[in-house]
C-alpha cells in the first residue's frame, strides 16, 4: 500500500508540475504574476480527472459525462503543449532566435498538433496481417480497446459496417470495450447484433474496474460469445479466451488447465500482451497498450512491456498487439492510430 501511495503522489506531482508550467507560461503573456493563484488553478485542473472518475462512477449522466470528457481533453491539451514548450526551451539554448519567439512558435505547433490529434482519433485504419503457418485457412478480424462512450458508441454501427464489408469468418473483441463514461445498457452494444460473423469477446481491465459480470451478460445478449477462461471450436480452430488478470502467472496457470485438441490450431485471446511460451498456441491476439496513444507515451509503454504494437514472432507461435480501435482519456491520437486488424491465416 505504501508503494502505491508513493507512486500516486509521484504521478500527481509530475502531473501538477506539467499543468503549472503550461499555465505559468500562458500567464506570462497576460502579465499575471500571482503564483499562488496560478498554483491553485493548476492544482484544480490537474486533479480534475479524479473527481470526474468518481462522479461518473456514482452517477453516469450527461453532466458527469461532460465533466469526465473535459478533464480528458485537458490531459491531452496540456500534455502536448508541455512537451512543445519543453522542446522550445531546449531549442532556445542552441539557437540565436529569441527564446520568446521560439516559445510563441511552440504554442502554434502545439495548437496544430492538438487539432491534428483530435482529427486523427476520428479515423480508423485497417491493418492486414498474414500468417502462413497457422494450420487452417481462415479470415479473422480483431477490434480492441474501443472504450465506448455515450458519443463514440454512436460510431459502433460504422465500425460494424466496416467489419462486415471484409466478410470475415470470425470477429475477435479483445477487451476494454467500455470506459468509465460508457453507459452500460443493452442499447450501447446493440450494434453487435449486426455482426455477420461468429464473434467472441474477452474482458480487459476496464471491464474489471466497472462491472464485468453485467457487461459480459449484456454482450452475450447481443449475440457475441464471451470466453471466460474457456475454449470454443469454430471452423477447425480452437478459440481460447482468458479473463483479464494483471498477473501473468495467474493467466498462465489458467491456460495450462485448458484442454486443447492436438489436431486443431489454437488461437488465444488475451487482453494483456503476454508470451505464455505455450507450444500449443499458434497465435495470441491482444491489445491494452494503445501504442501509447500520444507520443512520447509510446516510449513509456516500451518500459512496461516488450510487446507494444504489431506482429511478433515468438519462439513458439505468434503474438499480435493491436494499438486499439478507440481512445481512452484524451480523445486524441498522435503517433498512433485506431485500427481494425484483418488476419489472413493459412
Amino acid at each position: 500500500m505504501s508503494k502505491f501511495i508513493a507512486g500516486l503522489i509521484l504521478i500527481l506531482s509530475i502531473n501538477f508540475f506539467m499543468y503549472f508550467y503550461v499555465i505559468l507560461r500562458i500567464a506570462s503573456y497576460f502579465n499575471v504574476k500571482n503564483k499562488v493563484f496560478l498554483s491553485i488553478l493548476a492544482f484544480i485542473i490537474s486533479i480534475m480527472i479524479i473527481p470526474a472518475t468518481i462522479f461518473i462512477g456514482k452517477n453516469n449522466n450527461l453532466w458527469t459525462q461532460l465533466f469526465y470528457k473535459i478533464s480528458g481533453i485537458f490531459m491531452g491539451v496540456f500534455f502536448i503543449t508541455f512537451v512543445c514548450l519543453v522542446l522550445s526551451r531546449v531549442l532556445g539554448l542552441v539557437s540565436k532566435v529569441p527564446s520568446r519567439n521560439i516559445e510563441i512558435a511552440a504554442f502554434g505547433v502545439a495548437s496544430v498538433l492538438i487539432i491534428y490529434s483530435v482529427q486523427n482519433a476520428r479515423n480508423i485504419s485497417v491493418e492486414s496481417v498474414k500468417v502462413d503457418d497457422f494450420g487452417e485457412k481462415i479470415k479473422i478480424v480483431q477490434i480492441s480497446d474501443l472504450h465506448l462512450s455515450s458519443e463514440s458508441s454512436n460510431r459502433l454501427p460504422e465500425i460494424i459496417g466496416k467489419i462486415n464489408s471484409m466478410n470475415p469468418d470470425i470477429v475477435l473483441i479483445t477487451g476494454d470495450i467500455v470506459s468509465q463514461d460508457t453507459p452500460i445498457t443493452g442499447k450501447t452494444f446493440q450494434s453487435l447484433k449486426d455482426l455477420n460473423a461468429k464473434s467472441y469477446f474477452v474482458t480487459g481491465n476496464h471491464e474489471y474496474y466497472i462491472d464485468q459480470n453485467k457487461i459480459c451478460k449484456i454482450i452475450e445478449n447481443s449475440g457475441v460469445k464471451v470466453l471466460r477462461n474457456e475454449v470454443d471450436v469454430f471452423m477447425g480452430v480452437q478459440i481460447a479466451g482468458l479473463e483479464y488478470h494483471s498477473d501473468k502467472n495467474i493467466s498462465h496457470a489458467i491456460l495450462e488447465g485448458l484442454n486443447f485438441s492436438n489436431d486443431k490450431p489454437v488461437l488465444l485471446m488475451n487482453h494483456l500482451p503476454f508470451d505464455h511460451g505455450d507450444e500449443r498456441i499458434k497465435l495470441t491476439v491482444s491489445g491494452h497498450t494503445h501504442y501509447g496513444q500520444i507520443v512520447p507515451f509510446n516510449l513509456l509503454v516500451r518500459l512496461t512491456t516488450k510487446y507494444t504494437k504489431g506482429l511478433y514472432k515468438l519462439e513458439k507461435g505468434y503474438l499480435y498487439v493491436s494499438p486499439g480501435t478507440g481512445t481512452w482519456g484524451p480523445p486524441m491520437r498522435l503517433g498512433s492510430k485506431n485500427e481494425i486488424t484483418l488476419y489472413d491465416l493459412r
